[in-house]
């Protein structure tokens, strides 16, 4: 097992974070990643954990968060291979206790990525986070990539972590790629989320509009027709 111990200081926090990060690779091709961040109180679990069954590779990623005051935040995510469909990605499943909070959004634009945005705060630490995932789809409809980023936000500075999961056709079958953590702003994790939601909405709106206008025009002939009909019948 490697285990790395670091020390991060942040602007807007009187206590630096402690961060922790271990990784045990198995036999078997599977493995777990592990990062922890202690700040004050609030200690921050992620685990990406990657598993064989019967040839065909799963990955677990779970975050947990406790204020250490009784709330306490569980995000959980679950993707496995298939030949016929690519990646199988269940939505981020949620559990909030006490003082947590949050709110989530999905966008589905084709040809677009999939996109799903959790936000989560805490009334008692002050503590917020920001849990993204993306799905994209080949010309056939097939998934083949995931990306999924977790944000701990402090103030004006977030931890950043990413982590890739592509499906490849021939042996490896998934292969997964985590980056980070690193420290990053928090206006530009917003301006990043804030980036990628134009887009869907730019897409959804391109898409739906001329459908409107199309059935607006119809309705407006039809109504001319009743018209006519009802002038010169």
């Amino acid at each position: 097992m490697q285990e790395n111990k670091s020390v991060v200081r942040f602007k807007s926090s009187g206590y630096p974070l402690e961060m922790n990060t271990k990784m045990q690779k198995s036999k078997d091709e599977g493995g777990t990643t592990e990062f922890t961040y202690s700040l004050g109180n609030t200690l921050v679990t992620i685990n990406i954990t990657e598993k064989i069954y019967s040839g065909v590779k799963v990955v677990y990623i779970n975050l947990f968060e406790d204020s250490g005051k009784g709330s306490s935040a569980n995000l959980s995510l679950l993707v496995s291979e298939n030949m016929r469909y690519g990646i199988l990605c269940n939505y981020m499943n949620t559990k909030f206790v006490g003082s947590y909070d949050s709110f989530k959004e999905n966008y589905c634009a084709p040809p677009l990525p999939e996109r799903e945005v959790v936000r989560y705060f805490c009334d008692e630490s002050g503590s917020e986070g920001c849990f993204t995932l993306e799905k994209k789809k080949n010309g056939r409809g097939k998934v083949v990539s995931v990306k999924a980023t977790h944000d701990f936000i402090v103030g004006e500075e977030t931890m950043h972590v990413k982590v890739r999961i592509r499906y490849d056709e021939g042996e490896e079958g998934l292969n997964v790629e985590v980056e980070g953590p690193v420290k990053l702003t928090t206006d530009y994790m917003n301006h990043v989320v804030s980036k990628s939601e134009g887009k869907m909405l730019s897409a959804i709106k391109a898409i739906t509009l001329p459908q409107v206008r199309d059935t607006t025009g119809r309705k407006q002939i039809n109504m001319n027709i009743i018209s006519n009909t009802g002038k010169f019948g």
